[in-house]
């Protein structure tokens, strides 16, 4: 799995860049969150960062990525959803239309921004169907050949950014600030 920058892409957002910056200093790479303010005329939001994936001849098995939220008084909203803002790790189909149930899967492991910042963290989720729901909320353990289908056809792994209900509508400040650092993302 590539952590270089260009290799990831930042998707769905607005005022967020196309690509992470590279950030050697704190890890691989690091997003800044965008401000949402219409009364100074920025608009912005973060919802999902992903990087193309290439399987190998078994089924990948666990996802791992490590990182920080650094932040200093931040103050996330969410467009359509309920606080607290989150982040999620995720996989995509190959040729995913973004209308079908099982075109994403996110794992049920959530970090909520703002909650325990500025300390690096580590998630390993192992990719079962018990730890992964779908665009509708259904875990894969309710239909455990739907989801090993998705993971066996998977385009993209990465990590998205929303609420409590949905993992992808889009994250941003209001006040202070924060950065997303990633550290390490693996997937084996």
């Amino acid at each position: 799995m590539s952590l270089n920058p260009q290799n990831w892409y930042i998707r769905y957002s607005d005022d967020a860049g196309e690509h992470p910056v590279a950030d050697p200093a704190e890890g691989a790479w690091s997003i800044e969150f965008p401000t949402y303010d219409e009364t100074l005329g920025e608009v912005g939001h973060l919802n999902y960062v992903e990087t193309s994936f290439a399987p190998g001849s078994q089924l990948p098995q666990e996802v791992s990525i490590t990182y920080e939220v650094r932040s200093k008084s931040p103050r996330f909203l969410l467009f359509g959803d309920k606080l607290p803002a989150t982040f999620r790790l995720m996989f995509e189909q190959k040729n995913d239309n973004m209308f079908s149930a099982d075109g994403r899967w996110w794992t049920q492991i959530v970090y909520s921004l703002g909650s325990a910042d500025n300390q690096v963290y580590v998630f390993k989720v192992p990719l079962t169907p018990d730890k992964w729901s779908n665009v509708y909320g259904m875990y894969g353990s309710q239909d455990p050949a739907r989801f090993n289908a998705a993971l066996k056809n998977v385009g993209f792994f990465g990590l998205t950014f929303g609420g409590q209900d949905f993992a992808g509508h889009g994250v941003a400040l209001s006040s202070g600030s924060a950065k997303f650092i990633l550290i390490n993302y693996d997937v084996e």
